[in-house]
């Protein structure tokens, strides 16, 4: 989906995208109807990728944070799923989201994507959209803190194309980037695509 097709209303965001391994999947806005779907996500992810997406270790997701990430204005607080299946069958395989703090030019950005399907290039597809959309509601910069330790989120981030600053502290690594296309994130996108029309299990691609 390029920017200039990027729906008014971003509730209604939808569009194929390609896995580096040749599956198509649906990119999609959450919907207050997703928690069910996002329970599940969260119950299928193992306690590492849980870890590494909340920094603690737990084991539910209450009521009130149902809602919250599922009752999303599309505004300060932007969220996508990565999904298989049709209907009832449909199910999120990762979720990305960001969401506006004090500063309406910059937003935190988060993922959190199945075990079963890391390696396949959720993370990377999760990011671009993400990109696309912050650049059309004038986010000029994205913030992430990623844990030391993992080495797949990292990944996508410096693998991504787009100019990322890092800092560490305390085993926690801040990363910084303008959500701006540039040459080197244009290319990513264009080697993720070929080698995802070859279906070549992502030799050379970010593992996550």
């Amino acid at each position: 989906m390029r920017s200039e097709d990027i729906p008014a209303d971003l509730r209604d965001y939808a569009t194929s995208d390609i896995l580096r391994d040749g599956e198509e999947i649906l990119v999609r806005a959450i919907r207050p109807d997703d928690k069910r779907r996002l329970l599940e996500h969260f119950h299928g992810l193992s306690p590492t990728s849980v870890h590494n997406r909340f920094f603690s270790m737990r084991r539910e997701l209450g009521e009130a944070e149902l809602t919250r990430l599922t009752e999303l204005d599309f505004r300060d607080h932007v969220g996508l799923a990565a999904t298989l299946g049709k209907g009832d069958a449909e199910r999120f395989i990762g979720v990305g989201r960001y969401i506006r703090g004090a500063d309406p030019k910059r937003a935190e950005v988060a993922f959190a994507v199945l075990d079963a399907h890391q390696g396949r290039g959720v993370g990377t597809i999760l990011l671009e959209h993400l990109a696309r959309i912050a650049r059309a509601q004038a986010v000029e910069h994205f913030d992430a803190d990623v844990l030391a330790d993992n080495r797949p989120m990292l990944n996508v981030f410096e693998q991504s194309g787009f100019r990322v600053h890092r800092a560490a502290d305390s085993g926690v690594v801040h990363l910084v980037f303008p959500t701006a296309e540039t040459g080197e994130s244009t290319k990513a996108h264009g080697e993720r695509t070929r080698s995802a029309a070859h279906g070549n299990g992502g030799r050379g691609e970010p593992p996550k």
